[in-house]
């Protein structure tokens, strides 16, 4: 490309853009129109431009038109320009023929672009002019039919990773990074090598090399997330992506991962923050809702735990707000809400049960958990085995008339529902057992 004078670069460029179907997303009329115009200036043709003005709009015409060239803005709504890619890459596999632009408002932004290396391929940043816009996106076209040789000796070693052959890819990695100022795509590449290699502690040292080239470089992220995973360093995943979800798109297979680690690292003061990066996700898959849910059910528990009721409340909240309906959740925020003493609320959440669940087996136990409170202990009683006798067998059923047994003296009785219980739910011994020593305790004893 270095050989190339203007003219004959804007002839190439006249030429490749003028057979190409373009997206341009963004939510100002006035910059879709001058970025139009200056790709119409540059040879593309108007018949061949689709406009977006909004995110969900550029969603579907992507998905219609099929782009080679998508120009979008950074920030869409509350969506991120840069999810974007994923739904080209759909439609246009090989990435030689396409280019996914993105307009940035800041520095930090730019950054974020550029951390995006061999998925955005350029990015402009605002205020631009006319030539800015001209020179960055014509840059990026070129570099696609004239390949520096930096990106040449990568795409060598791509291709020989491709036919597992790691030695020989490593080394044109190696040479790779004497080529390049800040070589992290080179990093990350001969860590995927050194992985197939099965040496672990190379390939982190090379994702690390990246890193310390482009503290967010993308990929070396992903490497080192993947790898710290597959060590069980779940602290060290945990870091890496809370920084991913910090500066990417949030998408639902890695806040599914994030809650999951957050959960397991305890960092449990972290879930909110990663509930509005949820409210944020258009597509929420189901498996996403439940790994949500779970994550605000256990952070209220840690709330209540530590004294902060109604942060505890409103986490179990928005919990059963997500959960839409889903019993077994609903459940669990009771049983969470009698153990911490908080009997009016358990109350208002039995009644958040949908009409068509009622006669369920996780609304009617729930039920008798949560009267269990408000009655006498012969009416618990009475009531539990109405649910028994119509084969209605759950262990929440089992725990509250064993202890009430005990505790109105019918001993036989609660011996008998244990060992039942026990017998069907040996996982659960320790907590039927709790509940007929508290009877018993209640009771007087024996």
């Amino acid at each position: 490309m270095a050989n190339l004078d203007p003219k004959k670069m804007a002839q190439l460029f006249s030429a490749y853009i003028g057979v190409r179907k373009i997206v341009i997303a963004d939510e100002s009329s006035s910059s879709r129109a001058g970025l139009a115009k200056t790709m119409i200036d540059m040879g593309a043709k108007a018949s061949l431009i689709t406009m977006a003005s909004s995110y969900s709009v550029a969603e579907s015409e992507i998905a219609r038109v099929k782009p080679h060239v998508v120009i979008c803005d950074y920030d869409l709504g509350k969506a991120m320009g840069l999810t974007l890619l994923q739904m080209q890459r759909k439609s246009q596999a090989d990435t030689k023929n396409s280019l996914f632009v993105l307009v940035t408002g800041n520095t930090s932004q730019s950054a974020v672009a550029q951390a995006a290396e061999e998925d955005v391929d350029t990015f402009i940043i605002k205020p631009y002019t006319v030539e800015s816009i001209r020179r960055s996106i014509m840059q990026a076209a070129i570099l696609k039919v004239y390949p520096n040789d930096y990106q040449k000796t990568v795409d060598e070693g791509k291709k020989l990773l491709f036919e597992a052959k790691p030695d020989e890819a490593i080394a044109l990695f190696d040479k790779a990074m004497t080529l390049h100022p800040k070589p992290s795509l080179a990093c990350f590449y001969k860590g995927q090598a050194e992985l197939m290699k099965q040496m672990m502690d190379n390939a982190q040292g090379d994702y690390m090399e990246g890193l310390a080239f482009n503290k967010i470089h993308y990929k070396c992220m992903t490497g080192l997330y993947d790898l710290f995973m597959q060590k069980q360093m779940y602290s060290e995943a945990y870091d890496i992506v809370k920084k991913l979800s910090r500066y990417f798109p949030a998408n639902p297979q890695r806040l599914a991962s994030v809650m999951r680690l957050a959960i397991m690292t305890k960092s449990y003061e972290d879930i909110e923050g990663f509930y509005r990066n949820f409210m944020d996700i258009e597509a929420r898959t189901e498996e996403l809702s439940r790994y949500v849910t779970a994550a605000l059910v256990v952070c209220g528990k840690y709330y209540f735990q530590n004294d902060l009721p109604s942060r505890a409340l409103e986490l179990m909240n928005k919990a059963a707000i997500t959960a839409a309906g889903r019993t077994k959740v609903l459940r669990e925020i009771i049983i969470t809400l009698l153990s911490f003493k908080q009997q009016k609320q358990a109350q208002d959440f039995l009644n958040r049960f949908p009409a068509e669940t009622r006669k369920g087996a996780d609304f009617l136990s729930m039920e008798l958990v949560v009267l269990d409170g408000l009655v006498s202990v012969s009416k618990t009683i009475e009531n539990g085995r109405r649910l028994l006798q119509q084969d209605l067998h759950d262990p929440a059923v089992y725990t509250v008339l064993i202890r009430r047994s005990n505790e109105a003296k019918l001993f036989d009785a609660a011996e008998q529902l244990l060992q039942t219980a026990v017998q069907k739910w040996p996982q659960q011994a320790k907590e039927f057992q709790d509940a007929a020593s508290e009877g018993l305790r209640k009771s007087g004893g024996k």
